[in-house]
């Protein structure tokens, strides 16, 4: 992988990803940390998960001292991958590796409820 991996994510979920995926590595890491910035830019990754826990019933998973796991609306990454020009496929890896990440770190299901999906933002920004 050319790009370093971003925190909190795992390099070895997101080579895993990009195979099955069919996504270049590099594009996939530049993929999170793009959307990591795009929250750390507006709102704040304080201020989201604030809001989430306001608009939202239960979407916290974990707080780490590193980042934020949650489970929220798919409408969520629909927003998200619209605002950051994700094609389909780059959309739907960005949110596998936040799904890995979760499951990996957290005592959640490998399958969110039908209508969530997990996302991580980075705590260190």
């Amino acid at each position: 992988m050319t790009a370093e991996t971003p925190a909190p994510f795992d390099s070895e979920h997101i080579e895993t990803v990009a195979s099955e995926r069919a996504v270049e590595a590099a594009s996939l890491t530049d993929a999170l940390a793009t959307h990591q910035q795009s929250v750390e830019d507006l709102p704040g990754i304080e201020n989201i998960v604030y809001e989430w826990r306001k608009q939202y019933e239960d979407p916290l998973l974990a707080r780490t001292e590193s980042a934020y796991y949650l489970a929220v609306p798919e409408t969520v990454w629909a927003e998200f991958g619209d605002a950051l020009d994700f094609d389909d496929e780059m959309r739907d890896a960005v949110i596998e590796v936040h799904r890995r990440t979760v499951v990996s770190v957290t005592d959640s299901a490998t399958k969110p409820a039908d209508g969530i999906t997990y996302i991580v933002l980075d705590r260190t920004r």
